[in-house]
């Protein structure tokens, strides 16, 4: 669901990008008083794992045209907390706009509304008001599948009012609306199906990795827990990636191109050229545009080798970039007894 630079206009582009580094920047005071320095490590790791979950583009049942993938704020919201959630994907989503040129360079400030911030505090909304306590196995997953939809349905929402802001749709809104809600009211169904699956692994083997819970009947230990999701990051990274579907996902389908639907032509128009101009300067700092190396011409064609190292890189990047600004963020937030309760806090 990450938006290209020709669904908005440069005054939205501009807002968005103001608005997005302003909610980063008070979400990142406002976990300083709650972030213990374990949760550091936690933050790296589940958001590589996030990176590498979302390149895996899944096939839509019943929509044979199009796929989906993971964003993750659930599952992140509901190990971290939605705000700790919000700045973990914000990371993933700029990695993957810098680095990897998915989502455009102008849309950036969108994409972190729509994928991170709105996602993860929404999202969660909805899980604690089913699961109430996490302890309840039932309400626990259906409060995760509900969320799951209603952050996937309130990203998608989004997208319909910024390009509509923007001026470039070609049909009403309501059109473009119940279009985006239906495609990704079955992205949500898909995405927590993905997000019960690791949240009930988590809950198997390490139950406090997930907030609320203690350890008690924990399998593994903490640092076992967290090697089992760096490996299956790698897995998904260098393996899973190579078997994403090629067909377009839930909002490109919506708007741009339909393989199903020979005769469909575009609903959006942006005929500005700072936001043409702004693809082609993207496409020159990104170092591996769309997960791959930068092929000689249009005739040869990246080995898949390529995507598999943008896989474990991506995820390496992720990694590090998120660790340091969780240390960092701890290091702020405590003194020598912030410090102290710190290291009391921490978990074998």
């Amino acid at each position: 669901m990450h938006m290209a630079n020709e669904l908005i206009s440069m005054p939205v582009a501009a807002g968005t990008i103001a608005a997005a580094a302003g909610a980063v920047g008070w979400l990142c005071r406002k976990v300083r008083s709650e972030l213990l320095s374990e949760k550091a490590a936690l933050m790296g790791i589940l958001g590589a794992f996030v990176f590498a979950a979302q390149m895996v583009n899944f096939q839509l049942p019943l929509m044979p045209g199009t796929s989906g993938h993971l964003i993750g704020a659930v599952f992140l919201s509901v190990a971290l907390g939605p705000a700790l959630a919000a700045v973990v994907l914000s990371s993933v989503v700029i990695v993957q706009c810098l680095l990897f040129q998915d989502g455009g360079l102008l849309a950036i400030g969108c994409n972190i509304i729509n994928i991170a911030i709105v996602p993860s505090f929404v999202g969660f909304a909805v899980y604690r008001l089913i699961a109430a306590r996490p302890g309840n196995n039932i309400r626990f997953y259906a409060g995760a599948m509900a969320g799951s939809i209603a952050s996937v349905l309130a990203g998608s929402v989004l997208v319909v009012i910024e390009a509509k802001v923007s001026g470039v749709l070609l049909i009403p809104a309501g059109v473009f609306l119940a279009t985006m809600a239906g495609v990704h009211l079955i992205v949500g169904v898909m995405e927590g199906i993905i997000t019960i699956a690791v949240l009930g692994y988590l809950r198997s083997v390490r139950p406090d990795l997930i907030e609320g819970l203690s350890a008690n009947g924990a399998i593994f230990s903490r640092r076992a827990a967290l090697a089992g999701i760096a490996a299956l990051t790698i897995i998904t990274g260098m393996g899973f990636s190579l078997l994403a579907s090629d067909k377009p996902d839930g909002l490109e389908w919506s708007y741009a191109e339909r393989p199903d639907q020979p005769d469909f032509r575009p609903v959006v128009e942006n005929l500005d050229s700072r936001i043409h101009k702004a693809d082609e300067i993207h496409a020159q700092i990104a170092l591996m545009p769309d997960y791959s190396v930068r092929t000689v011409s249009d005739e040869h064609s990246a080995s898949a080798g390529w995507t598999s190292l943008a896989g474990i890189a991506g995820s390496m990047v992720c990694m590090g970039l998120i660790w340091l600004i969780g240390r960092g963020l701890v290091r702020r937030s405590a003194g020598p007894q912030g410090q102290k309760a710190n290291n009391a806090s921490r978990i074998p």
